[in-house]
């Protein structure tokens, strides 16, 4: 079922099925290299789909409170369109648990609070009472938020070990550290882990994180913009531009759905990947099987979008760098050389 955004000014977006593109089959390769555990099926339901855990880490600052409305007035919509997907496909409503991490920033920036979590539940009573528990968008100070340690706060939630893996991270903030203008604190909130060590520990723990870039206020923040698309790309997940928050269910639906896709793409390839993943480049692999499902007219679910993004070289370096640093120091030491 496609799920479209509509309006006429802004740039396209919807979830449905369409041909596998060659973006949706790169993270299938590289989710199958770089998490050995994927080399086995996904444990399934017993209605015989997928089951998802998924995480909101919503933004809680002073400029959200459209997004914070959004999320509430569309969950419905958002569980119904999961649990009825081909990936899914369940009546079972433990088939999806939901959870949400809220956050601020650190003192003495912001004072209430630095995040605030409600665990996975799968009713929708109870999802419904957490949402209304959430607090109102409020504070903020120096413009980066306390996103590392809403990430930080994501590992310790507690997912299953049978299930798909989404975190949904929504702000129009970089976190500290990156080199964002007006940074309180430049190298990072002390005690406070790399954001890029918590995203390979996401992998580690096959936890997908996608971004949802609320602009036009994050393209405003010096590295914010490349981090995020280097910081997803440890994980495979990716960045959905946001220009509308009535457009927000849309972009979480899609990106939820397209690492349902993944999943179901390893599992029916496996063969394949097993046989070409040892012995050829990535690059090759890619095109030889992004061919092969084209012959076999294979679709999926996928997040369809305007590209809103100029995609320059030194961005493409850029989001390279953040990828595979070894922290945030040795990035903008690469970065300014």
């Amino acid at each position: 079922m496609a799920h479209r955004a509509l309006r006429s000014s802004l740039p396209y977006i919807e979830t449905r099925k369409a041909p596998v593109s060659e973006d949706l089959v790169k993270r299938v390769v590289y989710t199958y290299m770089m998490d050995p555990a994927t080399k086995q099926n996904a444990h399934t339901s017993r209605t015989h789909g997928l089951k998802l855990d998924l995480l909101f880490m919503l933004d809680l600052t002073g400029s959200q409170q459209p997004y914070i409305n959004s999320v509430k007035s569309s969950i419905n919509s958002i569980c119904a369109e999961i649990l009825g997907s081909d990936h899914v496909n369940s009546a079972q409503p433990g088939d999806l648990r939901v959870a949400f991490i809220g956050f601020r920033d650190h003192p003495p920036q912001e004072d209430s609070f630095v995040t605030r979590e409600w665990d996975f539940v799968s009713d929708i009573t109870r999802i419904h009472a957490n949402l209304r528990s959430l607090p109102g968008a409020d504070g903020g100070g120096d413009g980066p938020e306390a996103v590392t340690a809403a990430i930080a706060r994501a590992l310790t939630m507690r997912w299953r070990n049978d299930c798909n893996r989404v975190a949904v991270l929504v702000s129009d903030a970089p976190p500290h550290g990156i080199g964002s203008q007006g940074d309180y604190w430049p190298y990072g909130v002390p005690g406070v882990p790399d954001p890029l060590d918590l995203a390979r520990e996401m992998l580690k723990k096959k936890i997908t994180l996608h971004f949802v870039a609320c602009e036009p206020s994050l393209s405003r923040f010096h590295n914010a913009l490349d981090f995020y698309r280097g910081l997803t790309r440890i994980t495979a997940g990716i960045v959905v531009p946001l220009l509308d928050a009535r457009v927000m269910s849309t972009c979480i639906i899609g990106s939820a759905l397209e690492s349902l896709a993944i999943q179901d793409l390893i599992n029916e390839y496996r063969e394949t990947l097993e046989e070409l993943v040892p012995s050829r480049e990535p690059s090759l692999v890619v095109k030889y099987l992004h061919a092969l499902m084209r012959v076999r007219s294979r679709t999926a679910d996928q997040l369809i979008m305007e590209n809103i993004y100029a995609m320059s070289d030194d961005s493409k370096e850029n989001v390279e760098i953040w990828s595979s640093a070894r922290n945030l120091a040795d990035a903008k030491a690469r970065l300014e050389s």
